[in-house]
């Protein structure tokens, strides 16, 4: 894993692009580039396991990921998708303390836009103006995303239906 330190433009243009912070201000985007930077991983390398705690949202810059259900000593298992560039993955890791649902493993050498969580919690706590905002928009990321298998759900249960 190669580890890149953002300059601050950069880092601003990249989390400003993140539809979750979209509604940020200049200046609250800013407070939150500083603490994101660039990782390159491998082909075949694990970003984040399944059943671990996660460390940190992640952004597809280049490349490509794929989500699998396999475990730590397991083999790869079930397929789930693959992500890439602008997509992001581990944004649960930022809200909760529950152990990751998925394996992510990088498909072919791919670079990704990193914010870790326990610098994302502290700026959080110290500041409420900011948090407030950010847990809004990812209460609305997480809404969409539920109404979204709703209706995958509703849609197939109206074709098994139609089967009958």
């Amino acid at each position: 894993m190669q580890h890149l330190e953002l300059g601050e433009v950069e880092g601003i243009e990249h989390v400003q692009k993140l539809p979750v912070f979209a509604r940020l201000t200049y200046a609250e985007t800013a407070r939150l580039a500083k603490l994101v930077h660039h990782e390159t991983r491998a082909a075949g390398e694990v970003i984040i396991e399944r059943n671990a705690l996660g460390e940190a949202l992640y952004v597809v810059l280049e490349g490509e990921v794929r989500v699998t259900r396999g475990g730590p000593g397991q083999e790869e298992g079930e397929p789930l998708g693959r992500l890439g560039v602008g997509e992001l993955f581990g944004e649960m890791s930022l809200v909760d303390d529950l152990l990751t649902s998925a394996r992510v493993t990088a498909s072919r050498e791919t670079r990704l836009l990193v914010l870790p969580r326990a610098e994302f919690q502290a700026l959080m706590a110290a500041e409420q103006a900011l948090a407030l905002k950010v847990y809004r928009a990812f209460c609305q990321t997480l809404s969409a995303r539920l109404r979204r298998v709703n209706e995958l759900l509703s849609g197939e249960q109206a074709f098994s239906v139609g089967v009958r």
